[in-house]
């Protein structure tokens, strides 16, 4: 009696299991209800891939459009002018042409770069427009008494690229500075401060640290060589 019992209760056991996996011991196939919910979900998933790729792309292009704009768009009231070109001439001589803006922002220049710095003593036009063609900014101040105190305030806005080795030189406008030559090296600029990377050139009256910033953080690091 003991025998037939555990072989019924043995043979429940496989049926229970062959319950589980259908006819002959195969896994039972999904209902067209489970196979509808599988479907939607898959597609659900390739749904959320197509668009929200999209989505990113469409982020994307409009990054890229708003930077453009941002990049047209003048800082202050900026200037743009022709080149005048960019060729070499002797260290040490004359520029061979007169420079169309004052501060020059193009034309003929020395070969070699003054240092990326913060100058007390005016540069000659020739040496800082090949500055310039190396995607550099430069930022005039000029003055009857040297104007220290503004000084003290540009160096303050300088002072963080120039320490950062970024392409930014600042120094005085002198329209009575000969250069070391019997000639004025300078010419009057107009104004107190003054701006210029290659083929830009901005003025104003009084100190505006976001419109320095905005002017460098636009033109620094452009190189204008000739390829």
């Amino acid at each position: 009696m003991a025998t037939k019992s555990r072989t019924r209760r043995k043979s429940r056991a496989r049926g229970g299991r062959h319950s589980e996996r259908g006819v002959g011991g195969r896994l039972a196939r999904p209902s067209r209800q489970e196979l509808r919910e599988i479907a939607a979900k898959r597609r659900l998933r390739q749904n959320l891939y197509v668009y929200g790729g999209g989505a990113i792309l469409v982020a994307i292009v409009a990054l890229v459009i708003f930077v453009n704009i941002r990049n047209a768009a003048p800082v202050g009231d900026e200037e743009s002018w022709p080149s005048q070109g960019n060729t070499h001439i002797q260290q040490g001589s004359a520029s061979p042409i007169e420079y169309n803006t004052t501060p020059p922002t193009s034309g003929p220049h020395y070969p070699g770069l003054a240092p990326w710095d913060i100058y007390s003593e005016p540069i000659r036009y020739e040496q800082v427009v090949h500055n310039m063609e190396d995607g550099g900014v430069i930022v005039y101040y000029q003055c009857e008494d040297g104007c220290p105190e503004l000084r003290e305030q540009l160096a303050e806005v300088v002072r963080p690229y120039v320490d950062s080795g970024r392409h930014v030189l600042m120094m005085p406008n002198d329209p009575n500075w000969t250069g070391f030559g019997s000639q004025s090296a300078h010419k009057d600029m107009g104004s107190r401060i003054a701006l210029t990377a290659w083929q830009r050139l901005d003025k104003f009256e009084e100190l505006d640290e976001g419109r320095i910033r905005g002017f460098i953080e636009r033109y620094e690091g452009i190189d204008h060589h000739v390829r």
